[in-house]
């Protein structure tokens, strides 16, 4: 079983929403969950979570929700159905350690061919609370632990491995299986999996697509495109990884989510007028140019005096 947590420092409510909604296959029961939301069509659900947030006091950085995973691996001794009325339980229990009083929605996704993963939408704040609520990592830790034992213990026909859980001989254990694979695949199970952490790592920090070919560019890798098939290419030694084969479609998809919203914000800007240009020192203010006229005419008057001077003086 996995667990993962994603913070979000802006109010994309709306896009993580309809990207869990969209990716579900809704033919169960067990395929959407809320805990502490009165609304059940999706704008209202929407405004719940938005109007929740407008009670935390603004910072710089602060977070407004996290979008979370749970994933199980798949059971060769149950159904679908199974996995999701046990999986659905699960959710209810670690959302009831994590944030008994969080705003929370999710969906279930089982279009993998080897898990079936909940995603999760989680206000940072608590019901009407004015600040974030504060889970310490030692106690995230906790929780994640403690859900993993429930389920190893509650759900053993889950088939799931102790992962984080794990002691540090089974860990050691576990290194040695995976370095026993990668000396029978020559290696490139290790090039795999770095290239997958720091596809990953770019795809977290990337808020558009400028920002993801900027960071694929500063780590030697090129995006490509074939057909439906997106892939990567490590310059360094021309290896292609395709998207999917690296599990990441659902962070890319997020990157190009983002990307989209970035530039309807854009688009929706009012362009600057001419004046505004001047009053950014652009051109000439309007002040600057009378000024100008003032002195030029006041030289003029002077020049004429002094002509009218020297006519006296001629004459006497």
């Amino acid at each position: 079983m996995i667990i993962k947590s994603m913070s979000r420092k802006s109010r994309s409510f709306s896009q993580l929403y309809h990207y869990m909604k969209k990716g579900s296959s809704l033919n169960s029961e067990y395929d959407f969950f809320t805990q502490n939301i009165y609304a059940r069509r999706d704008r209202d659900i929407v405004a719940e979570f938005s109007a929740n947030a407008q009670k935390v006091k603004a910072r710089k950085n602060g977070n407004y929700l996290y979008h979370e995973i749970i994933s199980i691996t798949k059971s060769s001794q149950l159904t679908l159905e199974q996995e999701k009325q046990r999986l659905f339980d699960i959710v209810q229990r670690y959302v009831q350690q994590r944030c008994k009083y969080n705003l929370v929605t999710g969906y279930l996704h089982d279009e993998k061919s080897n898990n079936v993963h909940f995603h999760l939408m989680i206000s940072s704040n608590e019901i009407d609370s004015p600040k974030n609520q504060r889970l310490t990592k030692y106690e995230f830790d906790r929780v994640k632990k403690e859900t993993e034992r429930y389920v190893i213990e509650t759900y053993p026909e889950l088939e799931q491995d102790i992962l984080i859980s794990a002691t540090r001989e089974q860990r050691k254990q576990k290194q040695s299986n995976k370095a026993g694979e990668v000396k029978r695949k020559g290696g490139r199970l290790e090039k795999k999996e770095k290239i997958t952490q720091t596809l990953r790592d770019i795809f977290a920090q990337s808020r558009t697509m400028n920002e993801l070919f900027t960071h694929l560019s500063t780590h030697g890798i090129e995006m490509y495109n074939r057909g439906n098939t997106i892939g990567f290419i490590t310059l360094a030694d021309s290896k292609k990884y395709r998207l999917k084969t690296l599990g990441l479609e659902e962070e890319f998809q997020q990157v190009e989510a983002l990307s989209c919203q970035s530039a309807h914000k854009q688009s929706e800007k009012p362009k600057p007028t001419a004046s505004s240009k001047q009053r950014d020192g652009t051109a000439p203010t309007q002040n600057d140019e009378v000024e100008r006229r003032k002195t030029e005419i006041n030289r003029q008057r002077g020049n004429k005096n002094g002509n009218k001077q020297n006519d006296n003086d001629f004459e006497r």
